[in-house]
């Protein structure tokens, strides 16, 4: 649901084999800015870059700013643009979008993070996609070790455990490196690395939370978050980075290798449900038309008599219109934008705390499609409900719609994230907020009742609601190990690492206690 969950980070990685004079101007500084555009969904707060260049002064130098990445290399300002691409030109380096689920929203925070050093290999730059869970913990160990963070950031922490790594006179291995820290950390770690002497790493976490591809080829070499990222430096060629696996390229030698071992896997379902770009693959299936199996399934499962003239599926955009587009097919009915989404509303500091009037910024009604008809509308998930309340409040008010029904590609989301999505405590969950002590307690996925599902639906307004099922959801995606290769935490409360487990129990403590954080949620 837009504005309810946000988007966690992408991470990029570039090597260019050949001669910098065959490529575009800014070497790696260019490949990287088109490689985080078309990764700019997965966060909008910040953008940056590090490069390597053995002919500079400074051999590895990063460049981040607040802002969307075209504002971050001021593709509007074309001289400006060009000293840019001039000033970090290379032909090695790494990227970052960030969209914050800790920490602060200022520069300092943005990524990448840049370590100097005298010695090259233990002067170095990473960026991160995830969460650290057992963060609390390592942070005290590091404190007890006379550290300190100066952000409070688990990527701040990263950074220093990177820098632990490499203490002493010998250089050590990268894939030792990243084997050692995999033995601490708990959560969800994707990290995309350079140092002074040349060495890119991109690296998935052992249990792969958070996706990432990478490609190889005679002109360009490269790791991303996303397949989109990728795609159109080669026409086929990319391919899916398993759990516990790293590229390494190394002495200008490039390799995929195993740095630590995978004893299960706990892909993030929501990438395809929501987070991913319609285009990626994601582990080798289709984010497309795994919503379009999502739109199916929801179709299969409608309980209305929708058979007349006078209905329409409208989809929330952008992420649910292909399953929308999949349920309008399956059912017989026109699926139409009643909601544009605005595109030229950026980022701004100046706007009021008026719920419905940002939504009315956000999206403009297409009322010659909806109005005195029947809408079904078809989101990705609810969240917390406050957006999906104003939406439909908006879509009555202004819309004149003469009934609303609202479809989810998602099961009831009843559990905290703490892998690196922005949903960390159990009573701003809409889902726990209407159900019993009994379910809230449970672990193990539990339907809610038809009763609750209804209390939902009246609370945000719609005529009726009706949830993707868990067993829906999982044949969607149709991954070869099913529901046992998939994190459904924020589903079920059953958490693929101990710290998760851990984090629940406190969560569930605080709520019953009432200590939960009374932030106003968007």
């Amino acid at each position: 649901m837009p504005g309810e969950v946000k988007d966690e980070c992408g991470v990029a990685a570039v090597y260019l084999p050949r001669p910098l004079k065959e490529y575009p101007f800014g070497g790696a500084a260019y490949y990287l800015y088109k490689m985080l555009v078309q990764m700019q969904n997965r966060g909008q707060v910040s953008a940056g870059i590090t490069t390597f260049n053995a002919n500079r002064q400074q051999l590895i130098d990063t460049y981040k700013k607040r802002g969307m990445v075209s504002e971050v290399f001021a593709t509007r300002i074309e001289g400006k643009a060009h000293a840019i691409l001039q000033r970090y030109e290379g032909n090695k380096g790494i990227g970052h979008v960030r969209y914050t689920t800790s920490g602060g929203n200022d520069e300092g925070s943005a990524q990448p993070f840049e370590r100097h050093h005298g010695r090259k290999w233990k002067w170095f730059s990473f960026g991160f996609n995830g969460n650290i869970a057992n963060f609390s913990e390592l942070k005290k160990d590091l404190e007890d070790r006379q550290y300190h963070l100066v952000r409070n950031l688990d990527t701040e922490m990263i950074m220093h455990f990177l820098e632990k790594e490499q203490l002493g006179d010998k250089k050590k291995p990268m894939d030792k490196i990243f084997k050692n820290i995999s033995d601490i950390f708990d959560g969800a770690y994707n990290m995309s690395y350079i140092n002074a002497e040349g060495t890119v790493a991109a690296m998935r976490d052992p249990l792969g939370v958070r996706p990432m591809s990478y490609l190889i080829s005679d002109d360009f070499v490269g790791a991303a978050s996303e397949t989109v990222a990728l795609n159109k430096f080669a026409e086929n060629g990319v391919k899916t980075m398993e759990p516990g696996e790293m590229l390494l390229v190394e002495n200008d030698s490039v390799e995929v290798k195993r740095y630590a071992k995978s004893k299960k896997k706990a892909h993030c379902m929501f990438e395809w449900v929501y987070f991913a770009n319609a285009a990626s693959m994601i582990d080798e299936r289709s984010v497309y038309q795994t919503r379009w199996r999502l739109g199916e399934e929801l179709a299969r499962q409608e309980y209305l008599k929708v058979n007349s003239d006078d209905w329409v599926v409208v989809p929330v955009p952008d992420t649910a219109k292909p399953a929308a587009d999949a349920y309008a097919h399956t059912i017989g009915i026109p699926s139409m934008e009643g909601l544009i989404r605005n595109r030229y509303v950026g980022r701004t500091f100046i706007e009021g705390g008026d719920r419905l009037e940002k939504i009315r910024e956000k999206f403009n009604l297409n009322k010659s499609v909806i109005k005195d008809k029947k809408v079904i509308l078809v989101d990705d998930s609810i969240v917390r409900g406050n957006t999906s309340k104003s939406l439909v409040e908006y879509l009555r008010k202004y819309g004149k719609v003469k009934e609303l029904h609202m479809r989810v590609t998602c099961p009831p989301i009843r559990s905290p994230c703490f892998y690196g999505i922005d949903m960390s405590t159990i009573g701003e969950l809409i889902a726990n907020r209407h159900s019993s002590k009994e379910q809230l307690n449970r672990v193990g996925f539990l339907d809610l009742e038809q009763d609750a599902v209804d209390s939902i639906g009246k609370n945000i307004g719609v005529d009726s609601l009706r949830y993707m099922t868990l067993e829906g959801l999982v044949k969607s995606i149709g991954l070869d190990g099913g529901k046992k290769d998939l994190c459904l935490a924020c589903l079920t409360g059953e958490y693929p690492t101990p710290w998760g487990e851990t984090l629940r129990v406190k969560a569930l403590e605080r709520f019953e206690r009432g200590l939960e954080s009374t932030r106003t949620y968007e």
